[in-house]
């Protein structure tokens, strides 16, 4: 094409390079990739999972304490070890204490084994007893001391290295936690922008789905919280009618911590004490303690906990106790509060799934 004298042909703007919209074989190995990477590395953080999920819960109830330091504080570093710090305090000085009345429940019943007490009361709950005595008496003819000592030992053996075991690893499940929990204080503000940058919803939907999420938690560990107050203050009740009215507010107080800690429960402080109740021969009080203990004590967290959840997040108590249920027969100690999590995150999301299909905002 022949063009006037003294004009140039016009600059032809750079295309941009043609892409495959449809199907790639390099976009679905990235993809599968990207899946077994990410499922690798959630693999290796299983092990970890209750010190995770413990430093985020941790992080999420107690940001308000936290803003409040770093406010004062300019470095965000030393803020956040100041609040692990505090954090750590509240912990082991509350351990400390229920392993102190654990431990002095523990003496005594061993020095009224030594002393011959006990097996004197023991011997006078037989002589009014006898259909209990001639059960014991047939069991003592019939296994040897050898074999009771072997059986017992062997017993023994294992329950204490089990407890051991256990115990180490609660106390690295806890170091873990709070060295966690000091990276999630420090980075939270640039961690929450980097993870909202790769959640594929729209700015209001994230708003809504992090709320929900934020909500789920602070109602499933102050639920928690406050169903081991009233084990606490039942406990205590119990304590007193039985006559350890002087100790019946520390015992109260340790029955609540425990009850607090998954892995011990409420049984943790009951048991020891009808047990030395009943070693000491105050059957009756010992027998009360374990009735009430069973029935009652330790079943309060499974029947008020879902129902607490529930109201505060407005769903109904059967899904959100069979999310507590199943989510600690998949995650363990964790599900207590990742089972919850869990269903909140599915319902946010068909949530906003309706609202789209509704042209709704959330």
């Amino acid at each position: 094409m022949n063009l006037p004298s003294g004009q140039q042909p016009a600059a032809v703007a750079p295309q941009p390079p043609a892409t495959n919209a449809g199907f790639s074989w390099k976009n679905l190995t990235l993809f599968l990739l990207t899946i077994v990477a990410v499922l690798l590395c959630l693999r290796m953080l299983q092990p970890f999972l209750p010190a995770i999920t413990g430093a985020i819960v941790l992080a999420v109830v107690t940001c308000h304490p936290y803003r409040w330091i770093a406010a004062r504080l300019r470095s965000p570093s030393v803020a956040a070890a100041t609040s692990v710090a505090l954090v750590a305090l509240g912990i082991i000085g509350p351990t400390f204490l229920l392993a102190q009345s654990f431990g002095y429940r523990v003496l005594a019943a061993i020095q009224a084994v030594q002393s011959g007490s006990a097996q004197h009361s023991l011997q006078q709950f037989l002589d009014h007893s006898p259909r209990i005595d001639a059960i014991v008496q047939f069991s003592l003819d019939n296994i040897t001391p050898s074999q009771a000592f072997d059986k017992s030992a062997g017993f023994l053996t294992a329950h204490i290295g089990a407890l051991l075991a256990g115990s180490l690893t609660a106390l690295t499940q806890i170091v873990i936690m709070l060295f966690v929990l000091f990276f999630v204080y420090r980075d939270s503000d640039l961690a929450l922008p980097a993870l909202r940058a790769i959640v594929p919803l729209s700015p209001r939907e994230t708003d809504h789905l992090f709320a929900r999420l934020v909500d789920t938690i602070r109602a499933t560990v102050m639920g928690h919280f406050v169903v081991s107050a009233i084990q606490g203050v039942v406990a205590g009740i119990v304590f007193a009618f039985i006559g350890l009215s002087g100790a019946a507010t520390l015992l109260g107080a340790a029955t609540a911590f425990a009850a607090i800690i998954p892995s011990f429960g409420a049984f943790a402080v009951w048991l020891p004490v009808a047990i030395y109740l009943a070693l000491t021969h105050h059957w009756i009080q010992a027998a009360i303690l374990m009735a009430v203990g069973t029935l009652v004590i330790s079943t309060l967290d499974n029947v008020l906990y879902p129902i607490m959840v529930g109201t505060q997040l407005r769903l109904h108590t059967i899904p959100i106790f069979f999310s507590i249920l199943g989510g600690v027969i998949v995650f363990g100690i964790s599900g207590l509060i990742l089972g919850p999590i869990a269903y909140a995150l599915a319902q946010s999301l068909l949530d906003i799934w309706r609202q789209r299909l509704n042209h709704d905002e959330p």
